[in-house]
């Protein structure tokens, strides 16, 4: 028996009844001409293309908008904030405009909640919000893990400058910090 609870005959059986018919697949010949030799050789395969990597594409492109990167102040991060702004909310000195506590939320109940969560948050001019994951079992709890990945790309992280750990009276390892940028009002 297979881990999927087959049988391995079964399988060989499924495997001859899809491959019935199927014949290889023969790759072109050319004759090489000018030097006199008229042996056919195999062509070489052509080297695959490589695709470059999507932020190297977008910043060919001059009318691309550039989405800006939230700042990881856990991750050591700190280019665009200043120093001051930055100490105030890893201390945690930031009034929090309001607070989301995802626990026992699925994860796509989660980031749909995120989302809402921080358009509104944007949309009510606050500049500091609490957003509570939970540690998880033993510290590895899946929303701890994705909310900062959600957090950092699109379409949230043109909303996000700044992300940190929480201090402990705030949820500690279990919660983050998040600074929004502020909106600019268009003349």
């Amino acid at each position: 028996m297979t881990g999927s609870g087959r049988h391995p005959d079964d399988d060989d059986a499924l495997w001859q009844q899809v491959t019935r018919g199927v014949t290889p697949y023969e790759r072109p010949t050319t004759k090489l001409t000018g030097s006199g030799n008229s042996d056919l050789l195999r062509k070489k395969p052509k080297k695959a293309i490589k695709t470059p990597p999507a932020r190297i594409v977008a910043s060919a492109v001059p009318d691309a908008p550039t989405v800006p990167r939230p700042i990881d102040v856990v991750a050591g991060e700190h280019a665009g904030l200043d120093r001051m702004s930055r100490r105030r909310l890893v201390q945690g000195q930031m009034e929090i405009g309001a607070r989301l506590d995802l626990h026992g939320m699925t994860a796509a109940r989660a980031e749909r909640s995120l989302a809402r969560f921080i358009e509104t948050a944007a949309a009510a001019h606050h500049r500091c919000v609490l957003v509570i994951t939970g540690k998880g079992r033993e510290g590895r709890g899946v929303l701890r893990q994705l909310v900062p990945l959600w957090l950092k790309t699109p379409p949230l992280s043109a909303r996000i400058l700044a992300i940190s750990k929480a201090k402990q009276s705030d949820g500690g390892d279990g919660a983050l910090y998040v600074m929004l940028r502020r909106s600019r009002k268009k003349p």
